[in-house]
């Protein structure tokens, strides 16, 4: 980067750290020994989570949007409030397991109206959806063992009651200020059907699909030397925001084989199971759908963390 593109030598180290430090932390914590108590994860995140409430309580930072926008959101004193939610759902997982062990089950429910209450003041839906889909997938080992055991009336009772709380649930959805952003959206793009594919990309994927099609003919345009080592940065070349594709474009096929290398590898090689599963899908689903994951250290951390966990609880 410092010779070919004549970057400054800031921007070079501060490009190279970002491609390189998901895979250096991920064999880092692959080959590291010592333990790592699960402890500390639940304490990133409740300290995220507190430090993000007190920003809103004394009305530190930042809202997300310009106030023409009319969508709401706040952001406190984050730089990135895709990077915080992504932080926050990978780590959910885990943590819940960790008090669940513990049998604090006070702190859990806790711990998801929090995160419930969070991701209403930052009304982004990889936090809801996070939560939700984390939620569900805890239940489901639970309620599976407590159905073989009941009689057909305390089934059909059981039944009838989680209807009413998913029925519940779809009205208290449609009052988040993640729906309520998503439908401003859907007018400004004047959008009548969310489902269509215009609708998932203008609403769901915040018209990300649309940078696309200039990022691929710049890249078209490039020389042999930039689709292999990737483009040069330019601030007029909007990121898409996904990660997958943000990398084959800054960083070439080289970084993409870097990355990709790393978590097939190494998400084969550690046999993810349970809880490190459904943080390692979660990791890859936001990355892929709301970016902000594989080449910012503050996220890609956690991907070696991951591996770590399981490893050690193998």
């Amino acid at each position: 980067y410092l010779l070919y593109y004549k970057y400054s030598i800031i921007m070079s180290v501060s490009y190279a750290f970002k491609l390189f430090y998901l895979p250096f932390t991920t064999i880092f914590f692959i080959n590291y020994k010592d333990n790592i108590d699960n402890k500390y994860i639940a304490v990133t995140l409740f300290l995220y989570i507190i430090l993000f409430l007190l920003c809103y309580i004394f009305n530190l930072g930042n809202v997300i949007y310009e106030e023409e926008v009319k969508k709401e959101g706040f952001k406190g004193l984050f730089n990135s409030i895709n990077e915080l939610s992504a932080i926050a759902i990978i780590l959910l997982p885990l943590t819940i397991t960790t008090l669940l062990n513990k049998k604090r089950y006070i702190l859990t429910i806790l711990l998801i109206i929090l995160t419930f209450i969070m991701s209403m003041l930052t009304g982004t839906k990889v936090m809801l959806g996070g939560l939700f889909l984390t939620i569900i997938c805890f239940l489901h080992t639970p309620l599976v063992t407590f159905f073989k055991s009941k009689t057909t009336k305390v089934k059909i009772i059981t039944i009838s009651l989680i209807l009413s709380i998913f029925i519940a649930s779809i009205f208290l959805i449609t009052n988040t200020t993640a729906y309520k952003n998503a439908i401003v959206q859907a007018k400004f793009f004047k959008i009548k059907n969310i489902l269509s594919l215009e609708g998932i990309n203008k609403v769901i994927f915040n018209d990300r699909f649309s940078f696309v099609s200039k990022n691929q003919k710049a890249y078209l345009e490039s020389s042999a030397y930039q689709k292999i080592f990737g483009l040069k940065y330019d601030i007029n070349r909007k990121d898409i925001e996904i990660d997958l594709l943000d990398i084959f474009y800054k960083y070439g096929l080289i970084g993409l084989l870097i990355i990709v290398s790393i978590i097939i590898y190494y998400g084969y090689k550690t046999r993810l199971k349970k809880t490190y599963l459904l943080s390692f899908i979660l990791f890859i689903a936001i990355s892929e759908t709301s970016g902000h994951v594989l080449i910012y250290p503050a996220v890609s951390i956690y991907f070696g963390i991951i591996l770590y966990l399981n490893k050690n609880s193998i």
